[in-house]
């Protein structure tokens, strides 16, 4: 008999220990919302095996007991088996109500934290970026990504835009990132993520990038250790437009899904206020833009005019070249984009593209800028950088109007060319990338040698194979494309389908673009932007095209018509056409030279080469329209 009430206290000496375990998961609970739903399905499987196991030993207790009584019938056994089913039935109860209520309290209650959880940080991030509202798209952005890293407990993130007709992006805002060049080399695993991301429009989360079989074998993976990542895409219009990007290597599994909603509720209010605000289409800035489809980089150079065809031809050819380019050609005549489809046809294409506009830097900054300083090389040298030249090691170095590069660094930049080898301010140790360079200009830069504004031996050195773009004016064949490539561009960018009537494209055809592809795209960009129906007309050109002529004309009134279009009615009537013909077109090519010539800043080496003459053809042509017209 003594042995019946031991067996009583282990069952509640279990319940008891049940019950510690239950108050030390929901005190766990408290901690970590997220894990609620499943301690509270644990605790139900607990309880049920707790059940099973006390329904097992009541039954045998109650079983010895009756054996007991079969020997004897002391009322006090009785009762004491009265009491054991009186315990079975308290427990069988409790462990019902721990099932159906106390369970499904819980759950609903961790339902409401997370929810709650996930709002309030939700609301941390926009209240923040709202109370600190920019008509900024740098400074939102900046502002946004503070407060994204700082609730997600994240190491480094940053904010990208991207255009799907064209696969080009940009790093707008980044944190605890060496720069926002996507091309370098610390976002080599982004780019890889992004693109899947972009194309498939889903979020990203990897709980350890090193063990996931899809991205472990990526070099990049291995070198960065990269470990916990989370992206979300930005979506308008049902295009992927951008992506938020946080990481962390200082541990795997610092992400889960309920930061994944975070960053989901926060990128879907990123876009409302961005369109609201009027800051989309996000305008891209040339010299940060990267193609995430590196197919996409020569498929920018539309046209089907045969110098545009040869273009592409040699590009393909010299894409793997180590030698230096030299890209000639007019402003807006698509220089970048040479130099850039080079850069992704050839084998370097996973390596940097640097673009370094000469033009846009400031002299006495440019040294630094191109090779880097120590800290303490100059007033102001707080910190180490690198310049642009060692962090594209491997890749392709763009400089862009190299005519503008002062005549002092021209020096340094020749040594670099010859020697791949540079010397950072301040520092004492020769730094040695593999870089490969290419130039434009849209200046003359022979005749800038000879005038002696320019290095002769560093001409040479970047003149090794040398490529001229067309002006716009000189392939006016290929405005029609370009029209309709711009418009299918916008019109994504927008979300509707714009065209343009017949007529515009013959305006246009007329006008002499002295923007060049450019000044082309802005007007395209300008027009989608604007316009209120689906088709462009006429009258929404603007008026720099409509003046190119001003009135409408009844060509059977004009001389040279009849003079071309009706059959003369004698010999001395066909001389005198032919005299007023010769006439009317040496004075079109006087208006032709003069124009170009003025255009060009007087310069007659230049005015020859946008004719498509040589200096001593157009001397003779500026002789022959000075002289009267003969018969």
């Amino acid at each position: 008999m003594r042995a019946l009430p031991g067996h009583a206290a282990i069952i509640w000496s279990r319940f008891i220990f049940i019950h510690r375990r239950a108050k030390y998961k929901i005190q766990a609970m408290k901690a970590r919302p997220d894990r609620i739903k499943k301690l509270s399905e644990t605790l139900a499987a607990l309880l049920d095996q707790e059940q099973r196991a006390n329904q097992t030993l009541i039954s045998s207790l109650i079983e010895q007991a009756r054996v007991i009584q079969g020997s004897s019938a002391d009322r006090r056994l009785q009762r004491f088996i009265s009491q054991l089913k009186s315990l079975q039935e308290r427990l069988d109860l409790m462990s019902d109500m721990a099932r159906r209520d106390f369970l499904l309290k819980i759950g609903r209650e961790a339902e409401e934290l997370m929810t709650a959880m996930a709002d309030s940080r939700a609301a941390r991030v926009l209240m923040s970026v709202v109370e600190n509202a920019s008509a900024s798209l740098n400074l939102f952005c900046e502002s946004l990504l503070d407060s994204l890293i700082e609730v997600a407990e994240a190491q480094k993130g940053f904010i990208l835009f991207y255009l799907p007709e064209s696969s080009e992006a940009q790093i707008i805002a980044a944190r605890n990132f060496e720069t926002t060049d996507l091309s370098l080399e610390e976002y080599d695993v982004s780019r890889t993520l992004l693109r899947s991301i972009l194309d498939h429009r889903a979020p990203l989360l990897l709980e350890d990038a090193s063990q996931n079989p899809a991205y472990s074998n990526e070099a990049s993976i291995v070198k960065f250790g990269l470990k916990s990542v989370l992206a979300v895409p930005l979506k308008h219009r049902n295009r992927a437009i951008g992506a938020l990007y946080i990481e962390d290597n200082s541990r795997p599994c610092a992400f889960d899904h309920e930061d994944q909603k975070l960053l989901e509720n926060v990128a879907e209010f990123v876009i409302f206020y961005l369109d609201k605000a009027r800051l989309l289409p996000i305008v891209f800035e040339e010299d940060r833009k990267v193609f995430i489809d590196a197919d996409r980089a020569s498929k920018e150079i539309v046209g089907r005019d045969p110098k545009i065809l040869s273009l592409l031809e040699m590009v393909k050819r010299l894409a793997d070249s180590p030698a230096t380019v030299l890209i000639e050609g007019e402003s807006g005549t698509g220089k970048e984009l040479v130099a850039r489809a080079l850069h992704y046809q050839s084998a370097r294409r996973d390596h940097p593209f640097v673009v370094i506009n000469c033009a846009a830097i400031p002299e006495n900054l440019l040294e630094s800028e191109l090779f880097g300083h120590e800290k303490g090389a100059f007033t102001g040298a707080t910190s180490r950088y690198l310049g642009r030249l060692e962090p594209a090691d491997g890749g392709t170095v763009f400089l862009d109007e190299i005519s503008e590069l002062a005549y002092p660094l021209q020096a340094k930049l020749l040594r670099f060319l010859q020697s791949n080898e540079f010397d950072r301010l301040g520092a004492k140790k020769t730094v040695h990338v593999d870089v490969r360079i290419v130039a434009a200009t849209s200046k003359d830069l022979k005749v800038m040698t000879e005038a002696g504004n320019f290095q002769e031996a560093l001409y040479y050195r970047l003149n090794v194979i040398p490529v001229r773009l067309p002006s716009l004016r000189e392939r006016k064949d290929d405005i029609p494309c370009l029209i309709d490539y711009f418009l299918g561009k916008f019109s994504d960018v927008y979300g509707k389908v714009v065209r343009a009537e017949g007529e515009v494209y013959e305006w246009l055809k007329e006008y002499s673009f002295p923007g060049n592809v450019r000044e082309l795209e802005n007007l395209i960009h300008r027009m989608v932007a604007l316009a209120e129906g689906d088709v462009i007309r006429v009258g929404d050109l603007p008026g720099e095209i409509l003046q190119i002529t001003s009135r409408r004309i009844d060509l059977k009134k004009e001389p040279l018509y009849r003079a071309l279009e009706t059959p003369p009615a004698s010999l001395d009537e066909l001389r005198r056409r032919k005299s007023e013909v010769r006439r009317v077109m040496a004075e079109h090519e006087r208006r032709l030279i003069e124009r170009v010539i003025e255009e060009s800043g007087g310069n007659l080496t230049e005015a020859a080469s946008r004719l498509g003459v040589h200096r001593i053809t157009l001397h003779k042509m500026l002789k022959k329209t000075r002289k009267p017209s003969e018969d």
